[in-house]
């Protein structure tokens, strides 16, 4: 991939365009620099030309007086320099990073699994290539011809070794990195499989350690390593063809500039400050071109961020913005959707309708794999549908803003962590704890039945969760979950499996808090397999091998499943405690 050349580039490159002022102060910049880089040399030429021949002490001061003059412009306009360019660095960073972390999270299928967790890197990679040295060589390679014109100032055949050395210097690397780039395409590829597979591994690391597959996944990960180093050998191997003669180069480049300079001085060519000062020009005219060439793995490491962060900067230009709706009351209506796993084509959940009114309960069972997860991640808008539709209160789920539905929807998933930061901010979404929010922090708690919970950490709401904080069990973390599914009173509640973890005493808050969900007007979807579970519902949706089995009133539903009656008899929806249900 050439640099900065991909097709998902366009957008990024938009976002630069106001730099182009700041990049032609950079260049103006680069070009006084260059000439102030001179002042060794012409302070070396004069030096050796005039003082060492007059020996006059005012001559050396006035050189000097005027040199470090010089040379402070030098070092600040190279600090201004240095600075406007980390500011361009964060001022982009700033326009794209929140727009990149917002769509990587809506559309996780843009790039492949393994190359997710890259963006995030990607971003600091963009930033730290903008305000790092790599631009810096570009503006100085750029200004290069006024030190050729220098040396050739001198005498034509040190401007002429000047761009001898630096061509062959520049093209001895080039070739190196042609010879090496697929063998560093595999190796990147062999490290970010390593890296992956470690992190899988680290993340199960206590379930893999007690089972005894810890020596087995170590051997399996240092074969991923093993294979990275094994292409960095290969690439260093058949770069050595011509990294060999570039290093030979770079060791004698000054004994080369220096016979030069000797003969021609040997020849009246030129005098002896210019045999030293010629050695300054021409190593300043090598410098940054060689630097250029050889951060070929910077800048092509760069060109992967910029494709990727394209790629997504486009996915989120292409969104249309859609018209704010009015709170939901209506009925969710399902009609015959078909829904396929993210980045997959196989359809796991195909045909199913169905319509809830406000102040329902579904419950949804059927066997593992029977497609009850797949339909309730479609239900809250997190999986597309492949065909149908999903109406809730007449409008398109995918008519609405994703922002402005999630308020209006509760949700509760099987796999729960708690996001760093205080429990009432994992509880209240992380909307600002104003008076209003607060208050309807509370009823959250208060609806969930966590009272419990929150009494026994050492700063109640206040404590922070996390890996860096208050780590809650599996059982815990669900009925903390069901709080925030509460949380903001939604119209539209999706719990899958939520009391997979949670004793007795859990069930039965959830139990009340299903109850009261569905006496404010709230549509709730309950995915389970204790069928005890079904007490609770109105409506019932058996679901095998991805599509409906059979949809309709609790009794008549329960009526057909033979193996429940004999285990459990239900006779209404009161809680188990209730004594009129343990007749």
């Amino acid at each position: 991939m050439s640099f900065f050349q991909g097709r998902n580039t366009k957008v990024l490159l938009d976002e630069c365009r106001e730099f182009i002022p700041g990049l032609r102060s950079l260049f103006l910049f680069s070009l006084l620099i260059t000439f102030l880089s001179l002042t060794p040399a012409l302070l070396t030429l004069q030096f050796y030309d005039r003082v060492m021949t007059s020996r006059n002490t005012t001559t050396l001061f006035v050189l000097c007086v005027i040199g470090v003059f010089l040379l402070v412009i030098w070092t600040v306009l190279e600090e201004v320099r240095m600075t406007v360019l980390r500011r361009m660095a964060f001022r982009l960073d700033e326009k794209i990073s929140s727009r990149v972390f917002d769509t990587l999270n809506r559309f996780p299928e843009l790039v492949p699994p393994q190359q997710s967790n890259l963006l995030i890197q990607d971003l600091g990679n963009l930033r730290e290539f903008i305000g790092g040295m790599m631009l810096i060589h570009v503006l100085d390679t750029l200004c290069v011809p006024i030190l050729i014109v220098a040396a050739t100032l001198l005498h034509p055949l040190l401007g002429l070794l000047a761009v001898v050395l630096t061509i062959v210097s520049v093209a001895l690397s080039l070739l190196a990195q042609r010879a090496a780039r697929e063998d560093a395409i595999q190796q990147a590829a062999a490290n970010n499989n390593a890296a992956e597979f470690g992190r899988t591994v680290l993340s199960n690391g206590e379930a893999l350690r007690v089972m005894g597959m810890l020596p087995r996944l170590v051997s399996r990960w240092r074969n991923h390593q093993v294979d990275a180093i094994g292409w960095n050998h290969l690439a260093t191997d058949r770069a050595r063809t011509f990294t060999f003669p570039l290093r030979l180069l770079r060791h004698s480049t000054l004994v080369i500039i220096k016979v030069v300079a000797v003969i021609l001085f040997l020849y009246d060519q030129i005098g002896v400050g210019a045999v030293f000062a010629s050695v300054l020009i021409i190593i300043r005219v090598i410098g940054p071109v060689d630097s250029l060439a050889n951060g070929w793995r910077s800048m092509w490491s760069a060109s992967l961020s910029v494709e990727r962060i394209g790629i997504v900067l486009t996915k989120a230009m292409q969104q249309p913005t859609p018209i704010p709706l009015q709170r939901p009351d209506g009925a969710l209506v399902v009609s015959r959707i078909a829904v396929a796993p993210r980045g997959q084509d196989a359809v796991t959940v195909q045909d199913v309708s169905f319509t809830a009114l406000p102040g329902t309960v579904i419950g949804v069972v059927g066997p593992s794999g029977a497609g009850k997860s797949t339909l309730a991640r479609a239900l809250v808008g997190a999986w597309p549908l492949v065909r149908g539709s999903i109406q809730l209160d007449g409008n398109e789920l995918s008519h609405w803003n994703q922002d402005e539905l999630g308020r209006h929807i509760g949700y509760v998933p099987q796999e729960i962590d708690m996001l760093p930061g205080t429990l009432a901010e994992n509880i209240a979404r992380f909307e600002p704890l104003d008076h209003d929010n607060s208050l309807r922090l509370i009823e959250a708690v208060k609806l969930a039945g966590i009272q419990d919970i929150v009494s026994k950490l050492p700063d109640g709401l206040s404590t922070v969760m996390g890996p860096e904080g208050r780590v809650l069990s599996s059982g815990q973390r669900q009925r903390v979950a069901l709080a925030r599914a509460a949380y903001g009173d939604p119209r539209l509640v999706v719990l899958d499996e939520p009391n997979s973890n949670i004793d007795s005493t859990g069930e039965q808050c959830l139990a009340a808090a299903i109850s009261r969900l569905r006496d404010a007007g709230a549509i709730v979807v309950l995915v389970t397999h204790r069928m005890n579970m079904l007490t609770y519902c109105d409506q019932v949706l058996v679901m095998n091998a991805g599509t409906v089995h059979t949809y309709g009133p609790r009794e008549q539903i329960l009526d057909r499943i033979t193996t429940y009656r004999p285990q459990q008899q239900i006779t209404d929806n009161r809680p188990p405690g209730d004594a009129r249900n343990r007749a």
